[in-house]
């Protein structure tokens, strides 16, 4: 029988495994909200550029300082998604083996096998 400590054992593990992979996934969901946020951003400040570019030409006028504020933002902007992207590429952390306990009488078994070598059990 397995022992009520390996089990739980067996419990932690899994939850603290599941909380890992759930603030992964937040982690990774809240990158994927601040990239598209400033890249909206981007669109903006360059749509901005333009209707300015195309009014001053319009109206004959030149404005080099104006212009050259709003080019600026942009590269503002394009910088701080260069960080966030940076920021994006992490290395995978080395995964750890856990023990592997057979649900039929309790004995550590090695992560790849088939069958538990005490009881013979045919193991997930």
């Amino acid at each position: 029988m397995i022992s009520l400590d390996k089990l739980m054992e067996g419990a932690a593990t899994l939850a603290d495994g599941a909380a890992k992979v759930t603030g992964d996934l937040v982690q990774k969901g809240k990158k994927q909200v601040d990239q598209i946020a400033l890249e909206n951003k981007l669109a903006k400040a360059q749509r901005q550029l333009g209707a300015l570019v195309y009014s001053l030409h319009k109206n004959g006028e030149k404005n080099d300082a104006l212009v050259e504020r709003y080019v600026q933002a942009i590269a503002d902007v394009e910088a701080e998604i260069t960080a966030l992207s940076e920021l994006s590429v992490e290395q995978p952390e080395p995964q750890q083996e856990t023990a592997t306990y057979c649900p039929q009488c309790g004995a550590e078994v090695d992560p790849g096998a088939i069958f538990c070598a005490r009881c013979g059990n045919k193991l997930l």
